[in-house]
């Protein structure tokens, strides 16, 4: 007897499912799924000068040159690019010129902001080389690093 409603129970079970599959097979849906994916950007420092050494021959030239001063890694999906974020200390420093994986760019005051394009998905390591005009007056020493750089969007 057990065996039978066991056996019964199965039966009823699987035409039920049958059934359900077969309703469902005649009726057909679609959804659509959308995303907005918000831009953003990492960035690591690698190296980054401290401090300036004006010698005087740099003063007799007007200027010093600092190969990869600067060496900053950055990753950002944004497929418009990026910006770097020059602050001058016009201080003793009266234009940068800037080298930036072979590109020249020179900025003669204040913040300053050069547009980069899209990294691509592995990101890149940027290799910036300086030459910092020196401002009129200066005497050989050693002197806080003029230039800050950051990555933004």
């Amino acid at each position: 007897m057990k065996r039978l409603l066991t056996g019964g129970m199965v039966a009823v079970m699987m035409s039920l499912a049958m059934g359900t599959v077969a309703y469902a097979a005649g009726n057909k849906a679609s959804i659509t799924v959308s995303a907005n994916v918000l831009a953003n950007l990492s960035q690591t420092m690698i190296h980054q000068e401290r401090t300036l050494i004006v010698t005087k021959e740099n003063l007799e030239k007007g200027y010093v040159d600092i190969t990869s001063g600067t060496v900053i890694y950055v990753k950002s999906n944004s497929q418009n690019g990026y910006f770097l974020d020059f602050n001058i200390d016009e201080s003793f420093v009266n234009e940068v010129r800037m080298i930036i994986n072979g590109r020249s760019v020179s900025v003669s005051s204040g913040p300053a902001l050069i547009q980069q394009p899209f990294p691509g998905k592995a990101g890149e390591t940027l290799q910036i080389t300086y030459r910092l005009f020196l401002s009129p007056g200066m005497n050989p020493g050693s002197y806080q690093w003029p230039v800050m750089v950051a990555a933004t969007l």
